[in-house]
């Protein structure tokens, strides 16, 4: 965004201002790729939990130079089918969080997965899985699901103590009491150390040890499909075309509007196959969206937006739902820790707002203002532009309104860009058939303005008494999309169960994911025993530099 007083330079600059987004539109190239792994703390989960997860990306930095900087995450059926899902930002390669499994989800098994933007264009078969099980003790009924014999995923098989014993975890005792004090200690041995690209440690009930799986095949790079790398932020895609979805709007404007707090306004022609790209603030919560395309004299046009999360049929394993004896023990006092943690420690998680923002737009401090309270009432809004000294007036061309903005240099080369609650409104006609009782205030630029590639003849921004786009009609190409940013932090951490009153209702005793030793180190760890009886697993959990996926445990028993 900039403003910029010198026009002739805007003139000289405009053969290059515009033709790229933050995503290049050329080809991809096929071997631009990036790839996750995953691990999460356990594979036992019960409704309404949440399952705490670590994924790093691998990426091609000789061919993808600028990696992904957005993790989609999603809990799916074996078919494919899309329960939750949300979006994380990745930090140096990395994304720690939790998800939060819903409440009313029926019993069975599921699949946790993670992928980037990027590698949607291979498919479902180069995403990261983990399979989970889930209970629902509220509810009867069991997912229903099919055994599938021809399977697109295979189960990872782990190397058990592998890396040739490069590390190793021990606790101090086999037996606790509840509350005893648990050290961990860990040994690392030279040379194999150094190729470990990261380790995941987890404590958790015995039989809930965690599953990952991989592709049968290798996923293959899909030419006709344009996901690209979202390098800065989030994306929203999708394509322009005419009213029948047949012919792609090569060259059109798009507008987009984020209403209310965090509000925004950005455009962005339309590609020679009809599609648009949209790089969109690093925002956490939900935002309305408002779309709408350029006015055409058939008004013909219809926006197609991508689905923020893949929509690819998909085959997984879905072997029975069943459970052990054992498993159905462990399961029982999961539950109980679950309803007991529930009723002293209610799901507060709040959901993130943008900085409030009432009196600074996008634009900045406006040229000028005008209020129209300040001013004896007229009965239309192109008096008080005419008859009122300011820096826009009415004019007539071929029989149709439109309006002039006086400033620096010439300004009709461009349009202005009209705004009404910060949504934009080509329609001169509409703007004026506005009651001005419905009005506050109007901000005028009278500067070429240039917003994400787009020029303007200075700007006109409408604001409304009520924030109701001031009862005008908004363009009839024009869509509302309820967008979900960026999640937060979702991890709630237990209160402190050594308070009196405070339960100890943890099902997951430690998680420690991301971390890494240098050679000879000699770390140490330590955790409290649960209140709750039983065999628990200590699992170490890595991955090599060479890709190569390993895992080392202990059992330990906690005893009334």
């Amino acid at each position: 965004m900039k403003r910029n007083k010198l026009f002739l330079l805007l003139i000289l600059l405009l053969p290059f201002i515009g033709q790229h987004s933050a995503y290049s539109r050329c080809a991809i190239p096929s071997g631009e790729k990036e790839t996750v792994t995953l691990f999460t703390d356990r594979s036992i989960y019960i409704a309404g939990e949440q399952l705490r997860f670590f994924a790093t990306i691998a990426e091609d930095t000789k061919n993808n130079p600028l990696p992904s900087q957005v993790l989609y995450c999603e809990l799916i059926t074996p078919d494919g089918h899309k329960i939750a899902g949300y979006k994380y930002g990745i930090s140096q390669l990395t994304v720690q969080n939790c998800f939060s499994i819903p409440g009313d989800i029926l019993t069975g098994t599921y699949y946790f997965r993670a992928y980037t933007k990027l590698m949607r264009n291979y498919g479902p078969s180069a995403y990261a899985y983990s399979q989970v099980r889930i209970v629902n003790p509220a509810r009867n009924e069991l997912l229903v699901t099919d055994t599938h014999e021809a399977n697109s995923l295979k189960q990872v098989l782990t190397v058990k103590d592998g890396m040739f014993h490069a590390v190793s975890v021990s606790a101090d005792k086999n037996e606790y009491l509840p509350h005893d004090s648990v050290y961990l200690s860990f040994q690392v041995n030279t040379g194999p150390a150094s190729r470990i690209k990261t380790l995941c440690l987890s404590v958790i009930p015995e039989s809930t040890a965690t599953s990952a799986f991989v592709p049968m095949t290798e996923a293959k790079f899909n030419e006709r499909t344009e996901y690209y790398p979202e390098t800065r932020s989030l994306s929203l895609t999708g394509k322009l075309t005419d009213t029948k979805g047949n012919t792609p709007a090569r060259g059109k404007k798009v507008n987009l509007s984020i209403i209310g707090e965090g509000r925004d306004f950005m455009a962005a022609r339309t590609d020679s196959g009809g599609r648009f790209f949209f790089s969109l603030p690093a925002y956490g919560g939900s935002r309305d969206l408002f779309l709408c395309a350029e006015k055409t004299e058939k008004n013909d046009l219809r926006i197609w937006v991508d689905n923020d999360f893949c929509a690819l049929p998909v085959s997984l394993p879905s072997p029975a739902f069943v459970l052990s004896e054992k498993e159905r023990l462990i399961v029982r006092d999961m539950a109980l820790n679950v309803q007991i943690d529930s009723h002293f420690h209610p799901d507060t998680v709040p959901e993130p707002k943008a900085a409030r923002s009432e009196d600074v737009a996008f634009y900045g401090k406006p040229t000028s203002v005008l209020y129209l309270d300040q001013y004896i009432q007229l009965p239309t809004l192109e008096e008080y532009f005419n008859e009122l000294p300011g820096l826009v007036k009415v004019r007539k061309r071929n029989g149709e309104r439109y309006f002039k903005i006086t400033g620096y240099g010439d300004l009709s080369y461009y349009d202005p860009l009209i705004l009404v609650d910060w949504v934009a409104v080509d329609e001169p006609e509409k703007i004026l058939a506005v009651s001005p009782h419905n009005i506050l205030r109007i901000d005028l630029i009278n500067e070429a303005y240039v917003k994400g590639g787009q020029t303007y003849g200075g700007i006109i921004s409408i604001i409304s008494k009520k924030g109701d786009f001031a009862g005008i009609d908004l363009p009839s190409t024009g869509i509302f999309v309820n967008y979900r940013f960026l999640s937060p932090e979702f991890c709630r951490n237990k209160a402190d169960f050594n308070l009196p009153g405070h339960p100890d209702t943890r099902n997951t005793l430690l998680w420690k994911p991301g971390f890494n030793f240098r050679e000879n180190d000699k770390p140490r760890a330590f955790f409290t025993a649960p209140d709750t009886p039983g065999k628990y697993l200590i699992v170490l959990e890595g991955i090599s530099e060479e890709g190569e996926r390993f895992s080392t445990t202990q059992d330990f028993e906690v005893k009334n």
